[in-house]
């Protein structure tokens, strides 16, 4: 994602959204980078910023990053869990919507690779199947 942000980030606005920590070191599948790094359970939003800044650090990444609020908004409007790539268009409709996570993640950043190239090359968003939807709003 780092790679793609770098690469298309003077032809779209990225963000990251960190969400609850799907394997902390102390919640009921600890593995990967919440047991290495000692991630533990979010007890409040201070937790979740300070987690998502550690990562930022470890990960030195450089992409914006927004951290979802402790009711899980985001997640649960995007159904984000645990990992989701979404490509939204200027007129709010989704140019890509991947399949959760582990297994939509890599073809979503395929997708979303494929969208921004085309976008890229020729200045206009390109066409969508008539099926595509406005993203959810609170309105």
């Amino acid at each position: 994602m780092e790679r793609m942000y770098k690469k298309f980030k003077d032809v779209a606005d990225f963000r990251m959204i960190y969400i609850r920590e799907a394997h902390a070191a102390d919640g009921p599948r600890p593995m990967g980078t919440g047991k290495s790094l000692g991630i533990k359970e979010h007890k409040n939003y201070a937790d979740r910023c300070q987690t998502a800044e550690m990562l930022i650090n470890d990960r030195s990444l450089t992409m914006p990053m927004l951290i979802d609020d402790m009711e899980n908004t985001t997640n649960q409007a995007y159904q984000a869990h645990p990992d989701r790539v979404f490509l939204v268009r200027t007129d709010g409709r989704l140019a890509v919507a991947a399949e959760r996570g582990p297994r939509g993640f890599a073809p979503g950043l395929a997708a979303a690779k494929e969208w921004l190239n085309a976008f890229k090359e020729t200045g206009e968003e390109p066409e969508l199947a008539t099926s595509s939807e406005p993203i959810p709003s609170d309105k």
